[in-house]
């Protein structure tokens, strides 16, 4: 459930929060799939926004034990559209960061949103990511300038036919060049839904963001 009113940027999209402490250690941004083309409004009954609201739902869960703030971004359209979900992005990274100055962020992106926080990594006040199913091309390498700090974990189901779990290796590869810390994890046998072995999926991501953020 998010907590409080949302913010809205010039474009259409909405920042809410489902776990807010008074006195936060760190934030998590969490940010959906979409589809490759896509103009039209997003809206919560599309399955990749579904499907990292789960996600969302198990991360507030063990955020809160650690005073973690969690916020969900939905972007103004459902498309990639020439990287429009990144300009939603980094709006919701600075609003995050203007009320939680010089604190720790993480992110959280399923499928096309894990393509959002690759890029996003280039903040010096993201200490920490995960990614499930991310959808990443040999392209996209030289927009991911991550700082040394990132500590990262990459998800993919070993059955994926939607986005290659090739690409997640591929990211975690490119990451580590740039001296950061990043671990693949392909070991389930699930498809891009994540969902045969969710709850396994699910508390990885969870941890792994408390614990590197301080929790």
């Amino acid at each position: 459930m998010i907590r409080g009113p949302r913010s809205t940027s010039p474009s259409g999209a909405t920042l809410g929060w489902l776990s807010r402490p008074r006195s936060p250690r760190a934030t998590v941004l969490v940010l959906h799939g979409g589809q490759q083309h896509g103009p039209g409004p997003t809206s919560w009954r599309q399955p990749s926004v579904l499907r990292a609201w789960l996600y969302a739902g198990a991360i507030a869960g063990r955020a809160r034990s650690a005073d973690i703030g969690v916020a969900f971004l939905r972007y103004a359209a459902r498309g990639w559209n020439a990287e429009a979900p990144v300009a939603d992005g980094r709006w919701a990274m600075e609003q995050i960061v203007r009320e939680h100055p010089g604190l720790p962020v993480g992110l959280f992106g399923y499928s096309m949103g894990g393509r959002v926080a690759l890029r996003l990594v280039d903040d010096d006040n993201v200490r920490s990511l995960v990614t499930a199913g991310a959808w990443v091309t040999p392209t996209d390498l030289a927009h991911i300038t991550p700082t040394p700090a990132l500590n990262a974990l990459l998800l993919h189901g070993s059955l994926d036919r939607v986005t290659d779990p090739r690409g997640s290796a591929l990211a975690a590869e490119h990451l580590r060049g740039h001296g950061a810390t990043a671990v693949v994890q392909t070991d389930l046998e699930d498809g891009h839904a994540m969902m045969r072995h969710a709850r396994e999926w699910h508390a990885r991501a969870a941890e792994h963001l408390a614990t590197t953020l301080g929790g």
